[in-house]
């Protein structure tokens, strides 16, 4: 299936359409339970149309995507799919734009986004539009029925201030140590500009944490809810064993005289986690650019300390978070 067979099941707008034409569709010869195809008959195993009851469901796969209802209504109905075939399946009945953001389909409707997420059902109701010149009736607009509250993830910067005071010796370490390391280079060897770099020796790593696996081990420390390094889901005791050993090397009441190795330590694995996201470090050397050190400490204590940093705020009606935070806090 794809783009090219959804693109053959019809444009419905209304009961009345749905109705008719599932009525005149002339069911598969030797199914059982009976099945009528929308679009291609040979699609009919992906889109095919049924009543239940009074209602005329349109199905897509085994789930019923879109119900018509006697009274006018509408109702989508997604199932958890969050796919590619969902979206283009509404768009092409419907002519409503959809599609996915962090695993919620999302619709575009008069201009307004609304949010369909997992067993969710989202209302749906033609209003007629009418020009007063000719009275004459011009189609009309969708209009949602039970939208759904949305919500966003802020930081609270009287909370982001706390967590970097908390956390100020090593703040003023890595600002060090990121001058003291910095020099003018290339970050890249497809590219000819020069950039403000750290350059790190596998070497070094080898010699302060004793082998590559050790430095390995923190990968999952900038991975709070639910994320994934190369394509494989992250687990929560992963993640919670990362972020705890990070948090060791930089907290502020650990012994003075381990300090400034667990600092050093610490430093080192930021620059490694910007060199690979899984912090598996092959090459002879990496190079990472300075300036985006700092951010990533600010990353992992942010998630480290989500429900302390992060607000919850309401978006206005017809509005959806593209938030960068909305990810951290999605439970495990």
């Amino acid at each position: 299936m794809g783009y090219a067979t959804v693109q053959k099941v019809p444009r419905i707008n209304d009961y009345a359409l749905a109705l008719r034409i599932h009525d005149n569709t002339k069911p598969l010869r030797g199914r059982s339970p009976e099945i009528k195809p929308l679009g291609d008959r040979r699609d009919a195993d992906t889109y095919h149309i049924r009543k239940e009851g009074d209602s005329v469901e349109l199905v897509l796969y085994k789930t019923p995507v879109i119900t018509f209802m006697p009274d006018g209504e509408v109702v989508l109905f997604v199932d958890s799919y969050n796919t590619v075939a969902t979206h283009q399946f509404i768009q092409q009945v419907l002519g409503i734009s959809a599609g996915g953001v962090r695993r919620t389909t999302v619709l575009t409707i008069n201009n307004s986004k609304y949010t369909l997420a997992a067993k969710d059902k989202l209302r749906l109701r033609k209003v007629n539009i009418f020009t007063y010149a000719n009275y004459a009736d011009v189609g009309g607009n969708w209009q949602v029925l039970n939208p759904a509250q949305q919500w966003t993830w802020r930081l609270d910067r009287k909370a982001v201030t706390n967590v970097r005071a908390q956390y100020g010796e090593f703040y003023k370490y890595l600002k060090g140590f990121v001058n003291l390391r910095t020099e003018s280079m290339k970050a890249t060897n497809w590219r000819n500009d020069e950039k403000d770099c750290i350059r790190v020796q596998q070497s070094e790593f080898k010699s302060v944490f004793g082998s590559m696996t050790s430095v390995r081990s923190y990968a999952y420390m900038d991975k709070r809810g639910k994320q994934h390094i190369n394509y494989s889901n992250v687990k929560p005791e992963q993640y919670a064993a990362s972020s705890n050993a990070f948090d060791c090397l930089i907290r502020p009441d650990q012994p003075e005289e381990d300090k400034h190795t667990n600092f050093y330590k610490a430093a080192l694995l930021l620059v490694a986690k910007l060199e690979s996201d899984a912090m598996d470090i092959r090459t002879d050397d990496v190079t990472v650019v300075s300036k985006n050190i700092v951010p990533l400490l600010d990353d992992v204590l942010f998630m480290i300390h989500a429900h302390q940093v992060l607000i919850r705020k309401a978006l206005p009606q017809g509005k959806v978070s593209s938030g960068i935070y909305e990810h951290w806090m999605l439970e495990w």
